[in-house]
């Protein structure tokens, strides 16, 4: 079937002329602009060992062949009447491309973008309404892959670019299958069809694999610094060899830190650069925890759920403005036209910064997400802080807000109900014995999420004992409470 034509009968000669034009004038420095700043976004909320997991950033401007073939097809009916138009209604002429290894860095690149503004500003912003998440709904060709507009200003003009964020094996069967190059209106043939949706399926269980060995090697790694470090005191002894070398490597990187880093990253860093085998006994100290110590003796280690080495105490004064302060009601995040106590605070802000999966959410969100998960903690009734129940509670919360007309974030929720399943009162809250204490209401969850993470704040030095008004404002906007 031959395509439609654009409203007005635009000739290729003056379509031609206009996109050479406008190529040159807007696409290319906008792709050099959104490359740019995506990579400056991604490098300063990941940490080492999660920017390791993005294998490539590409770009492209789509070229004049294609937009030509793109703006006659009958979606675009009655929204182009000039070549002026285009760049309205087609929102893919520049396009760029994350790929990484497993499902979840899909969501690590996803909470990387949550903090960007929603609106055009001097700087990369997001357009939520925009995303299309063809891995939890695969089209039906079996591409699977994220996909969300960004945005940049060239001059003062807003151009939007398209981001997909694929993993290696999505990527592959868009290789393999040459999807872009066979796209068109008319069907595929339908041997072409069956085998492509095959291999999709087929790359779809090697994806989940890979996820849960993944999950595996996670946990493994975490144990390595989990390892009791109570041997009594630590040696005189004055380090050599490569011991002496690695505990350089971890000297300079705590001098350098801006902000707290967790001690599994910085386990990963030392078995990268010296094998994975000094894991069996860290130099002959037996934890990776006790060698940090000797390495950096002077060095602190936070106390909590997530062992985190912290800067030296001269910078902390300095780390955490880059958020605009522990008491600034400002938000460079989603919140940013959220008045007062719905916007993200500065505390929170700073958190993020440390902790790249802490939900930036506006206070009416909060409130959905407790009313949910408080429903859900009825219905499942969790006991225990496995994988299998975050999971469970999860997704009812999800089906819960979605019947109800709304839309929860599955990471935010798995990062919420994690920390609330972590702690012995969790459990206190969900037995099954019918004279037992009633599940949580909303109030109760908002309320014991707000203490432990108000306490995860003063843990890493981002509040004080005394900041009892920065604290203030993390409750306010946890638990949806507004001044009078």
């Amino acid at each position: 079937m031959r395509p439609s034509p654009p409203d007005a009968e635009i000739g290729y000669s003056e379509f031609g002329a206009w996109y050479d034009r406008y190529r040159a004038e807007v696409l290319e420095p906008a792709l050099a602009v959104a490359s740019e700043t995506l990579a400056a976004t991604l490098t300063d909320v990941m940490t080492d060992r999660d920017l390791a997991r993005i294998r490539s950033t590409t770009g492209r401007v789509k070229s004049k062949r294609r937009t030509w073939r793109k703006i006659h097809q009958p979606r675009y009916g009655g929204q182009i009447a000039s070549v002026d138009d285009i760049p309205a209604v087609v929102d893919d002429l520049v396009g760029l491309r994350v790929t990484c290894i497993n499902l979840r860095d899909i969501d690590m690149v996803q909470t990387a973008l949550d903090a960007l503004p929603r609106v055009p500003t001097g700087s990369l912003w997001l357009d939520p309404a925009s995303e299309r998440d063809y891995v939890a709904e695969p089209k039906a060709s079996g591409y699977r892959g994220w996909h969300v507009n960004i945005g940049v200003t060239v001059g003062e003009r807003p151009v939007v670019c398209e981001l997909q964020v694929r993993t290696l094996l999505q990527d592959s069967w868009g290789e393999l299958t040459h999807e872009d190059t066979y796209s068109k209106d008319g069907a595929l043939p339908p041997l072409v069809d069956v085998l492509s949706t095959r291999m999709a399926d087929l790359l779809g269980i090697l994806d989940d694999i890979a996820e849960d060995l993944r999950t595996e090697l996670d946990r493994i790694d975490q144990a390595v610094v989990e390892v009791s470090d109570d041997r009594g005191a630590l040696a005189d002894e004055v380090l050599g060899g490569q011991a002496a070398d690695a505990a350089v490597l971890l000297r300079n990187r705590w001098m350098a830190l801006d902000r707290p880093t967790d001690l599994a990253a910085l386990a990963w860093a030392l078995q990268r650069e010296f094998g994975a085998e000094v894991s069996d006994d860290w130099f002959g100290h037996g934890s990776f925890k006790r060698f940090l110590r000797h390495a950096v003796p002077e060095g602190e280690i936070s106390t909590g759920r997530q062992a985190y080495l912290l800067p030296r105490p001269e910078v902390d004064s300095s780390v955490f403005e880059r958020g605009s302060g522990v008491d600034s009601d400002e938000s460079d995040g989603p919140s940013d036209d959220a008045p007062g106590p719905v916007a993200a605070p500065g505390p929170a802000r700073q958190l993020r910064r440390i902790d790249p999966e802490f939900p930036l959410l506006s206070g009416p969100d909060w409130a959905v997400t407790f009313e949910m998960l408080a429903e859900s903690w009825r219905r499942v009734k969790p006991v225990d802080a496995a994988a299998s129940t975050v999971n469970r509670l999860t997704r009812s919360a999800r089906d819960l807000a979605r019947a109800g007309g709304t839309s929860l974030s599955r990471r935010n929720l798995d990062y919420v109900a994690k920390a609330l399943l972590a702690t012995d009162w969790s459990r206190t809250q969900a037995s099954s014995d019918p004279t037992g204490p009633p599940p949580p209401g909303a109030a109760a969850l908002a309320a014991r999420f707000a203490d432990q993470t108000i306490q995860r704040m003063m843990e890493l030095r981002i509040l004080d004992s005394e900041a009892s008004r920065g604290a203030s404002k993390v409750e306010r906007w946890l638990t949806g409470r507004v001044e009078a």
